[in-house]
C-alpha cells in the first residue's frame, strides 16, 4: 500500500517561494489548480473567479493573490496585464478550467448544452460551452509561453471529439502547437480516480527552442508519481472529524429518500458497488460504496452534498465529511473552506486535483520553460 502523504498550506507557500515560473489563472475556483502550480514552484500572479464563495475560498487560502471577480467574457488579456504588470508574451503559464459539464462521459452533448449552469450560491451562467473559446480570446491577448486548459474525459470521446478537435485548432490559429490528453489523479499520489482532460498549448517561438516538435509534443505529460495507487482507506482513516458534521450527514441520510438504499449496500467491498445494482429499476447508479482498498470513485460537486446521491463512507452510512473529502482531493489538511456544507463540499468537487497539475507544470517547466 502506497502511503498517502498529508501536507500543510506552509508546505504550499514554502514550494511556492522557489518562484521557478509564474501562472495567471482563470476559473480558479477555490484555488485547487493554483494549490498544485505552486506545489511545483508557480508563482501565482492573479486569478479571475466569478463566484463568491468560490472567491472568499481562495481569499482564505491565498490573501495575497489579486482576483478579478468579472465574468470572463467581461474581461480582455489587458486586464490581467495590467493587474501584473507584464507585457504581451511574458507570462509562463496561463490556467484554465472553464466549466464542462455539457459533455459526458459516453462522449455526448448532455442536456445541459446550450443551457444555463447554477451554483450553490445562486450564480449563473449561461452557454458554458462557449466559455473554452473566451479563455482562448484571453490567452491570444496574452500570448503566454504555454497554455493549460483543463476539462472533462468526456471531451475526448464520441461526438465530443468534435468540439475537442475545434479547441486543438482554436490554439493553433492563434499560434500554439497544442494537444490534449486524460490524466487519472490517482497515478500523482491522489485517494480518487479523477480522469481530466488536459489541453497543452505551446507558443510556436517557444517550442522552437525546445528538443519538442509537433510529432513529440505529446512528450510533455509526465509518468506517474506513484507505483501504487493511495487507497482511500489510508488516506482518511486516521482524520478526526467534528462530531455535530458527521451528525449531519448521519441524519441526511436517515431523514431522506436514501435512507432505504444506503444500508442495502455492502460495508467495506472488495470492489466499488452502486445503488443500481440493488435498485429494482437500476437507478441511483450515483449512489456509490468504494472499496476502501482502493482509491475512491470521482467526487463530483453535486454528488457530495448532503442528502443527494454519490459517493458515500466505506464502512459508515453516511457521505464523507469536508475533511475526509480534502483528503480525497488532494488538498492541504489546513485549507480553509467558505460557506454551507454544501457550498464548501461543491468547491472541493470542481477542484482540480493538486498532484496531478503539479506533476504537469513541474514537466512542463524542465521541459520547456527551463530551456527556452
Amino acid at each position: 500500500m502506497t502511503k498517502y502523504n498529508s501536507y500543510t498550506l506552509k508546505d504550499v507557500i514554502t514550494a511556492s517561494n522557489q518562484n521557478k515560473f509564474t501562472v495567471i489563472s482563470t476559473f480558479a475556483g477555490g484555488g485547487g489548480s493554483s494549490t498544485g502550480y505552486k506545489l511545483s514552484g508557480g508563482n501565482i500572479l492573479c486569478v479571475n473567479e466569478f463566484v463568491e464563495s468560490a472567491r472568499e475560498t481562495y481569499a482564505s487560502n491565498y490573501p495575497n493573490t489579486p482576483i478579478l471577480p468579472n465574468d470572463i467574457r467581461e474581461l480582455t488579456g489587458k486586464h490581467f496585464l495590467d493587474t501584473t504588470n507584464l507585457q504581451v508574451g511574458e507570462l509562463d503559464i496561463l490556467d484554465g478550467s472553464p466549466p464542462c459539464s455539457a459533455f459526458s462521459i459516453a462522449g455526448t452533448i448532455s442536456k445541459g448544452w446550450n443551457k444555463e449552469k447554477k451554483y450553490s450560491d445562486d450564480k449563473k451562467q449561461t452557454n458554458i460551452e462557449d466559455l473554452f473559446f473566451e479563455f482562448i480570446r484571453v490567452a491570444n491577448d496574452i500570448q503566454p509561453k504555454v497554455i493549460i486548459g483543463e476539462n472533462v474525459k468526456g471531451i475526448t470521446i464520441g461526438e465530443s471529439r468534435k468540439y475537442f478537435n475545434k479547441i486543438i485548432n482554436a490554439f493553433e490559429n492563434i499560434g500554439y502547437c497544442a494537444v490534449g490528453k486524460v490524466l487519472n489523479a490517482a497515478d500523482f499520489g491522489v485517494p480518487q480516480a479523477r480522469e481530466r482532460c488536459f489541453f497543452v498549448a505551446i507558443r510556436n517561438d517557444v517550442l522552437s527552442k525546445t528538443d519538442l516538435n509537433f510529432m513529440t509534443i505529446e512528450s510533455i505529460y509526465p509518468n506517474a508519481t506513484v507505483t501504487k495507487r493511495v487507497s482511500l482507506k489510508d488516506a482518511i482513516h486516521d482524520i478526526e472529524n467534528d462530531a455535530s458534521e458527521e451528525q449531519e450527514l448521519y441524519d441526511a441520510i436517515e431523514n431522506g429518500f436514501l435512507k432505504k438504499w444506503v444500508p442495502l449496500l455492502p460495508k467495506n467491498p472488495k470492489k466499488v458497488v452502486k445503488g443500481s445494482d440493488y435498485h429494482p429499476n437500476k437507478s441511483l447508479f450515483n449512489l456509490i460504496r468504494p472499496c476502501p482498498d482502493l482509491p475512491s470513485p470521482t467526487i463530483t460537486q453535486q454528488g457530495q452534498q448532503k442528502g443527494l446521491s454519490g459517493v458515500i463512507h466505506y464502512e459508515l452510512d453516511r457521505k464523507l465529511t469536508i475533511k475526509e473529502l480534502m483528503r480525497v482531493q488532494g488538498l492541504p489538511d489546513d485549507f480553509k473552506l467558505q460557506g454551507t456544507f454544501n457550498q464548501r463540499a461543491e468547491r472541493i468537487g470542481r477542484m482540480v486535483a493538486p498532484h496531478c497539475l503539479s506533476a504537469l507544470s513541474q514537466s512542463i517547466y524542465e521541459k520547456v520553460l527551463s530551456v527556452s
